[in-house]
């Protein structure tokens, strides 16, 4: 009778494990073959130039026509006619700007992003010379074309700057933006005063904005063109720009620099 049991509890056993392996394979959990397989989901290395990976998210693709998450961005470079090379050139940390970051929508108006935080003006205060009424934009082609180069070049750092080579806290970093840059005066943009009244700041767990204002004497873009990558010193290493503007997804790599996304507006000051 013990020897049946026994017997018994063995077979029992070889169903339960032939069922788990079964199980496994139904699940897509085979070991080794589907370890290799995450591995390359989550493989940051984009093996194309930044150029190439902007228009590959820009304008859809065959397989995605609806990956058009750089759209507005890529509208703007068409827009202004920065040299592209810039997008190819090495040694580059790239920041690129989800289409939320230019223009959210919301009740098919525009209630967020580049556009709305920089709105047209339509009208001056006489008394003051400031804006009195401003309209979110809706088209790049209401900035003036120099003024848009210069917030692209903003978004260009001078350096391949990584998880693997950014400091935990603050660090100032060049961008291609020259030295004592001037935003014209179309939108609310040319009367930022830069940099900000109050610096943004963050301990990686809570963030507060930047305070600025704005005033006939404003420059809009920051006076050395230089601007703050802040690694939060926590589990999970956001990165902040200017002391507060979290990244929306980071750490990329192209063949000829380093690529961090943003879905919010960037001020282009510390």
């Amino acid at each position: 009778m013990k020897n049946i049991k026994t017997t018994y509890i063995k077979l029992l056993s070889l169903v339960g494990i032939s069922a788990l392996m079964a199980g496994c394979s139904l699940f897509s959990l085979d070991r080794q073959k589907n370890y290799e397989y995450d591995k390359f989901i989550l493989d940051n290395q984009l093996h194309m130039t930044a150029w190439d990976y902007l228009k590959s998210r820009a304008n859809g693709s065959p397989g995605n026509p609806s990956d058009t998450i750089f759209r507005w961005m890529k509208k703007a470079i068409d827009y202004c006619g920065i040299d592209t090379m810039e997008y190819m050139k090495p040694d580059r940390t790239y920041i690129f700007l989800h289409n939320d970051a230019l223009r959210r929508i919301s009740s098919n108006k525009v209630a967020g992003g580049f556009f709305f935080d920089f709105p047209i003006v339509t009208a001056l205060d006489p008394a003051t010379g400031l804006p009195k009424t401003t309209a979110p934009a809706t088209q790049w082609t209401q900035y003036d074309k120099q003024t848009v180069k210069k917030y692209l070049l903003y978004l260009i750092i001078q350096g391949n700057y990584n998880f693997n080579n950014i400091p935990a806290g603050a660090n100032t970093y060049q961008t291609l933006l020259p030295a004592g840059s001037v935003a014209t005066r179309e939108s609310k943009l040319g009367f930022l005063v830069t940099p900000a009244t109050i610096p943004g700041a963050t301990d990686g767990k809570t963030t507060t904005s930047a305070t600025f204002s704005y005033a006939t004497t404003g420059t809009g873009f920051d006076p050395d063109g230089k601007i703050i990558i802040n690694l939060g010193n926590t589990s999970d290493s956001k990165l902040y720009i200017n002391g507060y503007n979290v990244v929306r997804s980071s750490g990329y790599y192209a063949d000829n620099g380093s690529i961090h996304v943003w879905g919010t507006t960037v001020f282009p000051t510390r």
